[in-house]
């Protein structure tokens, strides 16, 4: 259980950081200060990293089924939206803004499931 605690502790630490730096990333305007925005990138990837670990620890231990098992393939998913939609917004040019709103949305969305979903896997 200890490697579940440090998981969860790594995800909770990385996701003010991918937040706060989302943020500030996108009330300043083009180009975006490249070390920001490597930061913002790479704690993303690790907050991705360990999420899928510690998803992956609690699903040995339970079946999931009806709600809880889709509660965890939309968190997934989400993460999956927010990560694909930042990285197309790290080209040089722009994307459509229909992307920033995508990933603004799904991010959101995806610092609400988690925590749920987190809870309520940690409670089966």
């Amino acid at each position: 259980m200890e490697t579940i605690f440090t998981k969860i502790l790594i995800i909770l630490i990385s996701l003010p950081v991918i937040l706060i730096s989302g943020i500030y990333l996108r009330m300043k305007s083009r180009p975006y200060n490249n070390t920001l925005f490597t930061v913002h990138k790479i704690v993303a990837v690790v907050y991705i990293i360990f999420t899928i670990l510690a998803i992956r620890s609690f699903l040995k231990d339970s079946g999931l089924e009806g709600f809880f098992g889709f509660l965890v393939i939309f968190t997934a998913a989400l993460i999956f939206v927010s990560f694909i939609t930042g990285a197309l917004q790290s080209f040089e040019k722009p994307p459509p803004s229909i992307v920033s709103i995508i990933h603004k949305a799904s991010s959101y969305i995806m610092f609400i499931c988690l925590p749920l979903t987190f809870v309520l896997l940690y409670n089966l």
